[in-house]
This record gives C-alpha cells, structure tokens and sequence, in this order.
C-alpha cells in the first residue's frame, strides 16, 4: 500500500493543478499577463531532494508524458523536460546546503529554465506569438509569482510529508 501513496499524490497534484488552471483566471494579477501553475513540477523536486533522487527523476518522467499527453500538440516537450531539470536541480543541491530556502529558489530557478526552454520550443516551431521581451514580462513573471505563492504556502508541509514518509519507508 505504501509505494501506491507517492503515485497517487503525484495525480492529485497533477489533477489539482490542472482544475487550478480552470478554475483561477490566467490573468490574476495583471489583465494581458497569463500565470502557468507548475506544481507538480514543484513536487517533483521536492520529492527528488527530500525522498528519493531516482523516484523523483523517474515520477518525473512519467508525469512529463502525461502532461504532455493531457496539454501540448507535441509529445517530448515536457517529457525530457522534466526529468532533466529535476536532474539538475538534483545535482545543484549536491553542491548547495538542502534547506527549504535554497530548494524553493532552485524552483524558482527551474521553473524559469523550464518556461524558457518551452518558449525556446514553440519559437523553434513558429508557434510563440510573444517577443521575448512580452513573454517576460506577461508570462514568465506571472508565473514565478504564482508559483512562488504555492511555494510559501506548501514548501513546509510538503516537507514534513516527505521526510515522514521517507522514515516510514525506511523502517521496513
């Protein structure tokens, strides 16, 4: 029953996230700026520094597919998105001291890496109607504050879920 629990948070949050986008207007601070909720890739970093590095880039993985089967036209865009910037932010924190601080600003920082990199995308593609300069300002930091409303909000329970959860996995 314990290895269903951390799939299944996953899909609440993915779920969640997904009624979060129907739900709240896009437009919440500002008219003409569009906020991307990115918790679940939240989660996912928090799980790959507080429970498991390989369950995280693993969960990452799939969930990518997902996202990428559930939103976007193209599947790959998050599909190694995800894995590869939760890696990252893995190998950042080998270096870097794990506090709950320094793992919500790497984030920060992923969530940046990962909305450029999708703009990057898109702009390969022609289909990014923004200069880089509009998506900054309309989308990334909209996007950044959203998530770090969430990160305030969940950072500590979050927290204290998965270290809990990783001392009742570790005593079997």
């Amino acid at each position: 029953m314990q290895k269903f629990i951390l799939p299944l948070f996953l899909l609440l949050i993915f779920i969640l996230e997904s009624l979060f986008s129907s739900v709240i207007p896009t437009d919440l601070f500002k008219k003409d700026t569009i906020a991307a909720p990115h918790f679940l890739f939240a989660v996912l970093v928090f799980i790959t520094i507080y429970y498991n590095s390989g369950k995280g880039i693993y969960f990452a993985l799939i969930f990518g597919f997902l996202f990428d089967m559930v939103y976007t036209e193209l599947i790959g865009i998050y599909l190694f998105a995800y894995p590869i910037l939760v890696y990252i932010v893995f190998n950042a924190m080998r270096i870097l001291q794990i506090n709950v601080f320094i793992v919500s600003i790497l984030v920060l920082l992923g969530t940046t890496a990962l909305e450029y990199y999708v703009y990057g995308f898109l702009s390969l593609l022609g289909r990014a109607h923004l200069s880089l300069g509009l998506f900054t300002m309309q989308r990334l930091l909209p996007t950044l504050l959203l998530n770090l409303i969430f990160l305030i909000l969940f950072c500590i329970p979050l927290r204290k879920y998965l270290l809990k959860l990783l001392a009742v996995t570790e005593e079997k």
